[in-house]
Parts: C-alpha cells; sequence; structure tokens
C-alpha cells in the first residue's frame, strides 16, 4: 500500500483507544509523510468526559483529525439503526473522499466493532478506494497473523504515545505489551516492528 502526503485517511473505530491500538502505527506513518488522516470515532460508552480527553489526546499524538459521531454524551454503537449508522460513514466518505479506508475486520469477537465493520463495508458499497482491516483486540490473542505487514518501527513511539493517552483503558503493563506485540509481529515477517491488516481491496 502505497503511504504519501497526497493521500486522503479515514479510519473507522467503534469507541476512543481502537484506532491506535489496531492502527496506530499505519496512521502515525501516513500523517508522517505529510498526510492529514481522520480518525472517527462512533461512541464513547463510559467515562464520557474522561475518555473525550484521552480521544483527543491519542488523535492529536498520531496526527489525525478527530470526529466523533456524538460529541455531546455517552452512546453506543448499538443506539445507531444499522442503516442510521451506514448513512453517518457514507457522510464522511463523501465529506474525506478517502484514498485509503481502515477499519475493523470481521474476525473480531466484539460485537461492536463487527457492527462498525459491517457498516463501513455497507457505506463504502460505492466507493473505489483501498481498504484496509485491523483487530484492535488483546495482542496475545490477536486473529490477524499474516496478511498486509506495516513496518511501524520508525513510528512505535508516536503509537504507543497515542495508545498510552488511553488510561482508564491500557495500563503501562498494556501499553508495553503493544510494543511486544508489535515486535512479534514483525518477527513474523522480518521486520523488527510491525502491524499487520487484513487486506480488504487494494488498487495500488
Amino acid at each position: 500500500m502505497h503511504i504519501a502526503r497526497d493521500r486522503r485517511v479515514l479510519a473507522f473505530g467503534a469507541h476512543p483507544d481502537d484506532i491506535e491500538a489496531g492502527a496506530g502505527g499505519l496512521v502515525a506513518r501516513f500523517a508522517a509523510a505529510g498526510a492529514r488522516p481522520t480518525m472517527v470515532v462512533t461512541s464513547i460508552p463510559n467515562r464520557y468526559q474522561k475518555r473525550l480527553v484521552e480521544a483527543r489526546e491519542g488523535a492529536a499524538a498520531l496526527g489525525a483529525e478527530l470526529v466523533l459521531l456524538r460529541d455531546d454524551a455517552s452512546s453506543r454503537v448499538e443506539d445507531y439503526e444499522m442503516h442510521d449508522l451506514v448513512h453517518r460513514y457514507e457522510q464522511m466518505i463523501a465529506r474525506v473522499s478517502p484514498d485509503v479506508v481502515i477499519t475493523h475486520g470481521p474476525s473480531d469477537t466484539h460485537w461492536d466493532h463487527f457492527l462498525v465493520h459491517r457498516a463501513t463495508l455497507a457505506a463504502l458499497r460505492r466507493t473505489r478506494c483501498d481498504v484496509v482491516l485491523y483487530d484492535a483486540g488483546p495482542p496475545i490473542g490477536s486473529r490477524l497473523r499474516t496478511g498486509l505487514f506495516i513496518d511501524i518501527e520508525p513510528v512505535l513511539d508516536t503509537k504507543l504515545s497515542a495508545v498510552a493517552a488511553h488510561a482508564t483503558q491500557f495500563s503501562a503493563a498494556a501499553v508495553e505489551g503493544r510494543r511486544e506485540a508489535a515486535r512479534a509481529i514483525g518477527a513474523s515477517c522480518g521486520l523488527r516492528f510491525a502491524e499487520v491488516f487484513e487486506p480488504q481491496r487494494l488498487y495500488a
């Protein structure tokens, strides 16, 4: 996948911290190349004020614009009817006109993540762009071990800073676990540190 400043990047997550944990390295790579990624957070299910601050800090650490589908109170992904969620995603896609979309994968066992996955693909049905899928789950139980590998060594500390911003979700040990997960993924493909994605479709 081509990483360059002229690429418009749109990432979808069910909750604050999902994108940072599962795809923070890739988002940071695009930002470092001069692109301006947009991160869409679908819901903040609890501790709204604290997690709102964390979401803003995490996106800022990666160099991305943050968009919240609801920015005034706690909500849950299942609060949205699927057709409404797809429509809201379609509006974001029309606004950004992305070259690359990053979203949850289908094998993630978290139901909210799966709903975002299905809604994203439905919203993209008429859009020609690269689409890659990430796993935001715990690193030891990660379902993705083969696919599209992205070298994140140059931005590893950036990714970990973004993950650490979500202190309500990640202890210091859990943040370090993400470093070790990146090391393990990298070892499987000849890199020091990597993230792995499932390519849904790639045009270049």
